[in-house]
C-alpha cells in the first residue's frame, strides 16, 4: 500500500517553506498588478468625476513590482531545483493537508513537449 502520509517527511520542509514564499510573493504580485492598473485606468476616471474616492492601498513602482516579479522566478528556479524529480506531481504539506508540486516539460496527457516549461501546484 502507499504511503499516504509521505507528504509529512521532514526532508520535505524546506521545500514546503519555499512553495509558501513563492505562492504569498505570486498573490501579493497579483494584487499590486490589480491596484496598478485600478489606479491608471477609468475607474481612476470615474472617481475624478465623483465623490467616490479610490481605496488607499500600497504604493509600489513599477521597478519595485519588475524586482518581485524577478525574485518570484528565482524562487521558482530554486523550487524546481529542490523537486526530485521532473514530469511528475510530488506531495507537500502546506500547512492544511496534502498538496501537489510539479515542474512539467511535456502535458501529462498527450505527452507532448510543452512551449515552455511550468510549474503546477495544487493546493
Amino acid at each position: 500500500m502507499e504511503n499516504l502520509i509521505q507528504y509529512l517527511d521532514d526532508a520535505l520542509v524546506p521545500l514546503d517553506k519555499k512553495l509558501t514564499e513563492y505562492l504569498n510573493l505570486e498573490k501579493d504580485i497579483r494584487q499590486l498588478e490589480v491596484d496598478l492598473l485600478t489606479r491608471r485606468g477609468p475607474v481612476e476616471e470615474a472617481a475624478k468625476n465623483t465623490s467616490t474616492t479610490l481605496k488607499e492601498g500600497p504604493h509600489v513602482s513599477e521597478g519595485e513590482l519588475q524586482e518581485m516579479r524577478q525574485r518570484l522566478e528565482k524562487l521558482k528556479a530554486e523550487i524546481v531545483e529542490m523537486l526530485p524529480e521532473k514530469d511528475k506531481f510530488i506531495e507537500v504539506n502546506l500547512g492544511y493537508g496534502p498538496s501537489m508540486v510539479g515542474y512539467f516539460t511535456a502535458d501529462p496527457e498527450t505527452h507532448q513537449p510543452l512551449p515552455e516549461p511550468i510549474l503546477r501546484v495544487v493546493h
